[in-house]
């Protein structure tokens, strides 16, 4: 089968025959033409929108998903299969012919890969091997019988592939016959391939057997820990968690090392374990994810004590803060970060980790100065969560350090990004903490303003917009009105009626924020209703 344009799949299934548990053999090539695509078997297809699909990329990948009623999930993502095709050679490619006269070596514009793949399905479970090497096993129970098929999906054409005219032969005057023969011979084999087709597949054996014996032994080999490399284990690991499947990753892991310990053991008197720095890494990071806290220490620790100067070492003591913390070891947090401040990347992880434990030992001062790096490193124009957090934890800790100066300061800087994120969670307790420290600051008498008009509490609103403007007023140099305040304001005098006073306040909303469409839009709004009213 072949398909002519990228980004598009086909299949063909065997019509009138339904299975349930079976052992299915596939052997079939995969004609990429140079760009990327994947072939493969479906299988257990109720319908055009229920069934599960196998794919192996031309890249040398492989990823099941299921589709139920037309809504598709995939159950293993992309999986890099250990040692697919990586070095081509004639047993597993074939080629497109080449051109013949000119003797020059020209590249094939396709390549065929063969590949074989078993699929054991039994009960739940399914289990899959690609060219005899175990790539993945899975439980699902979403569908338990269908039709089977084979599978082709276009992903990127091969538009780089060209055929220049020097390419062919080098000048005019060097042609014979014969070049001009084999020049269109190969131009004729080129756009046939490339120009129809963006890849090509070849089903070139299947079968199908359902004897129950056959199913539990193929299950029994392929479900057994010494069938099975430690290598795929773990590559399988990389993908669950990358999928955010934490106990499946960790899973594979622990039964790689299991595999490898054994291996190891049979051979050698003097038996150790054997943990890569990655390995561990990973392990440590799906333990902390499943909150398996002492066993991501464990981990973690391993690393720091046997690679300390490692990339891997680098990444391993953030995680071992972060644990600290998660363990309410505040202390042993504070000396960690001391003993490894030059190890340790001082990235807002750091400083957040940091500020936290110092919260936690009662050291204010400090914590308030580690929350503001925290903060300023998000970007002190930054409108997200994370630094809206950030402020507002430097200010909750120099008021209790008794800074309230800078508390007020860091309040109204989180109020004004939770005003900008609708976050009405976050603002509430900070509208009250600027009424308590910001009675003669006229942007914290704004905010109040502004938290009262979502309330729709107009007369406190209309209080605190009039506190607002006379302190902001009274001061020396006079700062920058806020537009908004104008607007809510207008709004307000709308709403009671006074449409003389709402537009008053919505022309310096306009005057000091001018292409803010919002704005002028309300007041033209709200002109024409008068002048309408008085016709």
């Amino acid at each position: 089968m072949g398909i002519k344009k990228p980004n598009c799949i086909v299949w063909t299934d065997i019509p009138d025959i339904e299975y349930q548990d079976h052992v299915i053999e596939a052997r079939f090539r995969l004609d990429n033409m140079g760009g990327y695509a994947a072939a493969g078997i479906i299988f257990r297809i109720m319908h055009e929108e229920s069934y599960y699909l196998a794919l192996i990329s031309s890249k040398g990948y492989f990823r099941l998903d299921i589709v139920k009623n037309n809504s598709p999930k995939t159950l293993i993502a992309w999986t890099e299969i250990s040692d697919f095709n990586s070095a081509p050679d004639e047993s597993k490619h074939e080629t497109l012919p080449q051109k013949k006269s000119t003797g020059k070596t020209q590249e094939s514009a396709a390549q065929s890969i063969k590949i074989s793949m078993n699929i054991i399905t039994y009960g739940t479970y399914l289990i899959f091997l690609v060219n005899d090497k175990w790539v993945g096993k899975t439980s699902d129970d979403s569908i338990i019988s269908g039709k089977i098929g084979f599978a082709l999906a276009s992903y990127e054409s091969n538009d780089k592939f060209t055929i220049k005219n020097e390419e062919l032969t080098e000048t005019n005057e060097e042609k014979t016959e014969d070049d001009n023969q084999a020049d269109n011979e190969y131009l004729n084999t080129v756009k046939e391939e490339e120009n129809e087709y963006v890849c090509k597949a070849y089903l070139d054996y299947i079968s199908i057997d359902t004897h129950l014996k056959t199913i539990e032994d193929s299950y029994q080999k392929w479900n057994d820990d010494s069938n099975i490399n430690a290598e795929y284990r773990l590559r399988l690991a990389e993908t669950y968690a990358a999928m955010n499947e934490y106990s499946n990753a960790l899973e594979q892991i622990e039964k790689a090392w299991k595999r490898r310990d054994d291996a190891i053991r049979n051979v050698t008197a003097g038996y150790s374990k054997v943990r890569t720095r990655r390995e561990l890494l990973l392990a440590a990071r799906m333990s902390f994810r499943l909150e398996r806290y002492k066993e991501a220490e464990e981990y973690i620790n391993a690393i720091i004590d046997q690679w300390p100067d490692s990339a891997e070492a680098k990444l391993a003591y953030t995680e071992k803060m972060r644990i600290l913390a998660e363990l309410n070891k505040y202390e042993e947090l504070k000396d960690f970060i001391i003993k490894y401040s030059t190890e340790i990347n001082n990235d807002v992880d750091y400083f957040a980790l940091l500020a936290r434990s110092l919260w936690e030992l009662k050291d204010y001062k400090n914590s308030a100065d580690a929350w503001e790096k925290a903060y300023k490193m998000t970007g002190k124009n930054s409108n997200s969560q994370e630094s809206g957090v950030y402020a507002a934890n430097a200010a909750n800790a120099h008021e209790l350090g008794g800074r309230k100066k800078k508390a007020l300061t860091y309040y109204i800087t989180a109020a004004k990004i939770f005003f900008n994120l609708d976050n009405v969670h976050e603002l509430a307790p900070i509208i009250t903490k600027l009424s308590l420290l910001g009675e003669d600051n006229w942007e914290a008498r704004a905010l109040a303003g502004k938290w009262a008009f979502s309330l729709e509490d107009y007369k406190k609103c209309t209080e605190e917009f009039n506190a607002a403007e006379k302190i902001r007023t009274g001061r020396k140099p006079e700062p920058k009105p806020d537009p908004a305040l104008y607007y809510l304001w207008g709004l307000v005098y709308f709403f009671k009626g006074n449409k003389k006073n709402a537009v008053k306040m919505l022309e310096k909303a306009v005057k000091y924020a001018p292409d803010y469409e919002l704005f002028s839009s309300k007041l033209a709004e709200i002109k024409t209703a008068a002048v309408t009213k008085k016709k």
